[in-house]
């Protein structure tokens, strides 16, 4: 799975390249009407003023507007489209090689590598560069335009500017690189701050209406990214950080559940659970409808499926349910059994990991559950860490 920074830059890179080509085609449709208009009024009023031969102008002129029809009718893919604009620049070349009637109209292949670099596209560049120099070569050497005065020494010269030109056309590529991947890590950037911000929104609302559940969500998160850290698919910061924020919003979906419900000293009723059970779906579909959380939806939506099928809500089992959901199923109930209720007692941790061992195989994944041994000690630092700062928070408000 592509991460949203790779996703962003490559639909930034894509919108460049289409609207670049369009304004290039754009130009050249205003350069070649101005071209045909000025040398036309002057042909026409029979003044010395133009050699130009308007046929050689007008043939670019009808190809460009087929292109731009094409374009608006099939929505060319960029990347077809830099090709298409980089041969008509090379063929417009050539017309008003042959057609403006100017005697250095070879400088307008000097435009060829110049356009092309613009692309920050190193094969688009090489390539057009190459195809640029070799018809400006051919065209000099087969029809100078001024006899007698064209030689090998201009024809070297020509080709000398025409790769100063091209060098320096190499620097653009690494300019825009260096543009687009900036402006894509200040939108990553805002983007990453934005989430952040709703996350924590989401996660006050939710512990608000439940006083035991204080501090749930980031432990479960906690727990969650550190037995992951243990696995070669969470190597990946991208994929982790997916696991992190899917574990402080697992249970977003309680907002839709009464306090009544949430905080009930007795048990249950049988529709009071079923009420429960609608937070995983009811929270897979507030992420997905939330832009830029949308990626976190398996992991909210299935944690409380079981390894042997029994859990909720599509009674996956197994490797069906995804992987991020089995990690958040384990760190979901460690916390849960750590931590007080208001119709129980919270149990030690050296208990909970033998409860979570006990249930390998039924309601947990065996293959995390071997790794508990490893993250023990990382599991208990943060219990630790959490419970100092939940006694010190009740002491300060004078909640116990």
């Amino acid at each position: 799975m592509l991460n949203e920074r790779k996703k962003l830059l490559h639909s930034y890179y894509q919108s460049h390249q289409r609207n670049l080509s369009l304004n290039i085609l754009r130009i050249a449709l205003i350069y070649l009407l101005l071209s045909i208009s000025w040398n036309a009024i002057f042909l026409m009023l029979e003044v010395p003023y133009s050699r130009a031969n308007i046929y050689f102008l007008l043939l670019p002129f009808f190809l460009l507007l087929i292109m731009l029809a094409a374009n608006h009718k099939y929505k060319v893919k960029p990347i077809v489209m830099q090709h298409m604009v980089n041969l008509f620049l090379v063929f417009v070349a050539c017309c008003l090689y042959y057609g403006s009637g100017y005697r250095e109209a070879w400088g307008y292949f000097l435009a060829v590598p110049i356009l092309a670099g613009l692309y920050g596209n190193l094969r688009i560049l090489f390539l057009y560069s190459t195809v640029g120099l070799i018809t400006m070569f051919t065209v000099s050497y087969i029809d100078p335009l001024v006899k007698d005065v064209f030689d090998a020494i201009d024809l070297s010269n020509r080709v000398l500017l025409y790769f100063v030109l091209g060098t320096f056309s190499y620097l653009l590529p690494k300019q825009l690189n260096q543009l687009y991947n900036n402006q894509v890590s200040m939108i990553i950037n805002s983007m990453e701050t934005t989430i952040e911000q709703v996350v924590k929104t989401f996660i006050i609302s939710i512990e608000a209406k439940d006083s035991y559940t204080f501090g749930h969500s980031e432990r479960v998160s906690k727990y969650a990214v550190e037995l992951a850290l243990r696995l070669p698919e969470f190597q990946d910061k991208m994929r982790l950080e997916t696991l992190r924020l899917s574990g402080l919003l697992h249970d977003i979906g309680k907002i839709n559940i009464p306090e009544a419900v949430l905080t009930k000293p007795t048990k249950l009723t049988e529709e009071e659970y079923e009420l429960i059970k609608t937070h995983t779906i009811v929270g897979g579909r507030m992420v997905e409808k939330i832009s830029g959380l949308g990626h976190l939806k398996p992991g909210v939506l299935f944690h409380h499926e079981r390894w042997d099928g029994k859990g909720y809500p599509t009674g996956a089992k197994g490797l069906e349910i995804p992987l991020e959901a089995r990690i958040l199923s384990i760190a979901d109930t460690f916390d849960a059994i750590t931590s007080s209720r208001s119709y129980r007692p919270a149990t030690s941790t050296t208990d909970a990991i033998e409860r979570l061992k006990a249930d390998s195989g039924t309601q947990f994944d065996p293959d995390l559950i071997m790794l508990l041994d490893e993250v023990m000690m990382s599991w208990r630092r943060i219990y630790k860490e959490y419970n100092e700062d939940l006694t010190e928070f009740e002491t300060l408000f004078d909640l116990t």
